[in-house]
């Protein structure tokens, strides 16, 4: 449950730097929680590829590192 509304925050964050939402708190605030969300996801490609379960490898470590890419673009935009 918790993960969930991470996530939905995650997105909104994307959608706001994106220009698709509204700001909620301030355009600052929202630059650097874009640079903390791309780090994250960026350490989670490298966790991902060092997982024992195979399934996670195969099918995580893609997922985080298209997630870790976007991010990257949306803050550098």
């Amino acid at each position: 449950m918790v993960s969930i509304a991470l996530y939905a925050l995650f997105g909104y964050t994307a959608l706001a730097k994106a220009g698709l939402a509204p700001v909620l708190v301030s355009e600052p605030f929202t630059h650097i929680f874009m640079w903390v969300l791309t780090a994250y996801f960026a350490v989670g490609v490298f966790m991902n590829a060092i997982s024992r379960s195979k399934p996670e490898r195969f099918v995580m470590t893609p997922v985080a590192l298209v997630l870790a890419v976007l991010f990257l673009l949306l803050s550098l935009g």
